[in-house]
């Protein structure tokens, strides 16, 4: 079969009447022209174009065959345009994976405005802790910490996770607040192994917890029972801080974490539903996870 876009060269030398002048019209060489024109004879098996080194001219074949091309090209470039020029209104379902603390406490409260602009588009919520092939969690768009994951997919840095301590006002009446670091090693801690949770490592070795658990929604919750002072990320404790259930302490001490990813499939471009979600989530989650460690976002890479 030959290649539509064949014709449309050959049409552009037959208006032209020059090779030279269509390869300027195309954008290409000169020779590159001469050698569609060939092979669109080759495959029709009819001469279209007498050449001279002066002039070129039409065969009857080629008169019939720029006849016939030119309008239903033409029209196909008006449509092409015009399809290009529309306005897109994103609709139809995206799913969306995270892990289940950025995804409850983070994701979640922007989805409803992410609605209200794109009323058309439905949303699937995927929590899962393990990291998932976007194929096999049938997913659009994934949020992941510390790791891209598989190949073949476009990741942007959205920012870092941050961790601090925590305690129940209760915990404190009864046990005070440790005022420095040094001072944990006299308060019931909670917090993940070091060999198991690396994602809020300290510099030294932390003492042994009270109650070790690697879920911090766990820890989140035997903090606010006044279970002990416990290391949580800043996004998961923020409400509970702000609505009085937990008081931060140790303030100046900050634990660096995982950066937060943000992956979509290589496709270019991504369906118009996709690329909205996505450029809504690279818009919020890095003023997000800034106003929990309370600083200024930084524009995403």
């Amino acid at each position: 079969m030959t290649n539509l876009n064949h014709y449309a060269v050959f049409l552009a030398v037959a208006e032209a009447r020059s090779f030279t002048r269509a390869a300027e019209r195309l954008g290409t060489d000169k020779g590159h022209v001469s050698r569609v024109v060939s092979a669109l004879e080759e495959s029709l098996g009819v001469v279209l174009l007498a050449r001279t080194t002066r002039s070129v001219t039409l065969t009857p074949a080629g008169e019939d065959l720029a006849a016939s091309v030119a309008r239903p090209l033409a029209d196909l470039e008006r449509v092409s345009k015009s399809l290009v020029d529309r306005p897109v209104t994103p609709s139809g379902l995206v799913t969306l994976a995270a892990p289940p603390d950025i995804g409850r406490t983070v994701v979640a409260p922007l989805l409803p405005a992410f609605r209200t602009r794109f009323p058309a588009v439905r949303l699937r919520l995927v929590l899962a802790d393990a990291l998932v092939p976007l194929a096999d969690a049938k997913a659009d768009v994934a949020l992941r910490v510390g790791k891209v994951g598989e190949g073949g997919v476009k990741a942007r840095r959205l920012g870092e996770l941050e961790a601090a301590f925590f305690a129940a006002p209760r915990y404190i009446a009864a046990r005070g607040a440790p005022k420095e670091p040094r001072d944990l090693g006299a308060h019931d801690g909670l917090w993940p192994a070091r060999s198991r949770k690396k994602s809020f490592a300290t510099d030294a070795t932390p003492p042994p917890p009270a109650i070790e658990c690697d879920d911090f929604g766990a820890l989140l919750a035997l903090a606010r029972a006044g279970g002990g002072v416990a290391l949580l990320p800043l996004h998961l404790a923020q409400r509970d801080v702000a609505e009085g259930a937990l008081v931060r302490v140790v303030p100046e001490v900050v634990l660096r974490g995982a950066p937060l990813f943000l992956v979509t499939a290589k496709e270019r471009p991504l369906p118009p539903r996709t690329a909205a979600l996505r450029d809504f989530l690279v818009e919020h989650l890095p003023t997000v996870l800034a106003s929990t460690a309370g600083r200024r976002p930084r524009a995403a890479p």
